[in-house]
């Protein structure tokens, strides 16, 4: 291949990757559900309250670090739609949080601070961090409990879809139906990290999505 290489870059957001799924990434961007007694209460998921502070919660923390992230036109015109989808995420992220307990799934502490320490050197420093955690109104004791949350869930979406579950056969076919994707980046063999990095993704997504529509159908849920 001449010239350099094709380097398909993932954006900060997923290289950091607890604040993607934490607050953004793939409709489990509820995780900043805190406890405001007297906020309206806009729904319950099998008697756990969702309330209009915890959707404000979770959308101050990444309009902080990317002022119009949610909007591509930058501004909040279509604030009630973000509202809705956020709400959507809280309902799915207490399912999935309500599922793993069932199942087990247990975060430790110190993976909890280890995974928190990682974060904050995203950022380059506590300070900044604290920075950006001022701004959206949060706490550092808030975000940690985000963030056990989120590996919750990560331990529960792994658990759907094993490393194992890769093959060579599903990473090749999947290479096959997927080439415009990395056209000009290189070789199956080249590629075949990143190529099992997407596919899993891709299939854990759609295994959380299975579980969550499963879920559903039986869990209380009141809005």
């Amino acid at each position: 291949m001449n010239g350099e290489p094709k380097v398909h870059k993932r954006s900060k957001l997923v290289v950091t990757g607890v604040v993607v799924v934490v607050v953004l990434a793939a409709g489990l961007a509820a995780a900043f559900l805190l406890l405001h007694p007297h906020s309206k209460t806009l729904a319950q998921v099998n008697g756990i309250t969702i309330t209009q502070a915890d959707i404000s919660q979770q959308t101050a923390f990444p309009l902080a670090q990317t002022p119009g992230i949610f909007d591509a036109n930058g501004g909040a015109a279509n604030q009630k739609d973000i509202d809705q989808r956020n709400l959507n995420a809280a309902i799915n992220q207490q399912l999935l949080l309500q599922e793993a307990k069932k199942r087990g799934i247990k975060v430790a502490g110190k993976v909890v601070n280890s995974t928190y320490s990682a974060l904050t050197k995203s950022y380059g420093s506590a300070t900044e961090l604290q920075d950006k955690l001022k701004q959206a109104g949060m706490t550092e004791k808030q975000l940690k409990s985000a963030v056990a949350d989120n590996l919750a869930i990560s331990a529960l979406t792994r658990s759907l879809v094993s490393d194992a579950s890769a093959t060579d056969a599903k990473l090749q076919a999947y290479y096959d139906s997927h080439k415009d994707r990395y056209a000009g980046a290189g070789s199956f063999a080249d590629l075949k990290d990143e190529i099992k990095a997407d596919y899993l993704n891709d299939a854990r997504s759609s295994a959380v999505n299975a579980l969550v529509t499963q879920l559903a159908k039986t869990a209380v849920i009141k809005r």
